[in-house]
């Protein structure tokens, strides 16, 4: 494990693009780095033709670049309250969650 560098927090969209910039054969990827100490970041990075990863800022998590670690955005979230997939449209109109059930548990109003 490595010391994260903050100064690259918040940056990964910004770093990928200006990668992919400059190497048009790289592809903007966004999603998730589940890092075993952080959890779940959201993310950006690229990958190359042959499907490996390039991410510029993978230094800022503790346990930063570990291929298996990245979760490609696909259309769906994960609920807020129970972690099912729900598509992405549905549950920016509903509180992150899958039904108002599931926000309701989430909040202890159910």
């Amino acid at each position: 494990m490595t010391e994260p560098d903050y100064a690259l927090r918040g940056k990964c969209k910004k770093y990928a693009e200006a990668a992919v910039a400059a190497d048009p054969a790289l592809t903007l990827v966004c999603g998730w780095y589940v890092d075993p100490i952080w959890g779940r970041e959201e993310h950006w990075w690229t990958t190359r033709p042959d499907g490996t990863i390039y991410d510029p800022t993978s230094a800022q998590f503790p346990m930063g670049g570990v291929t298996e670690w990245y979760e490609p955005f696909t259309g769906t979230y994960p609920c807020m309250g129970c972690g099912v997939d729900v598509d992405a449209d549905w549950i920016v109109q509903h509180n992150g969650c899958c039904s108002d059930r599931c926000y309701g548990r989430m909040v202890g109003v159910l």
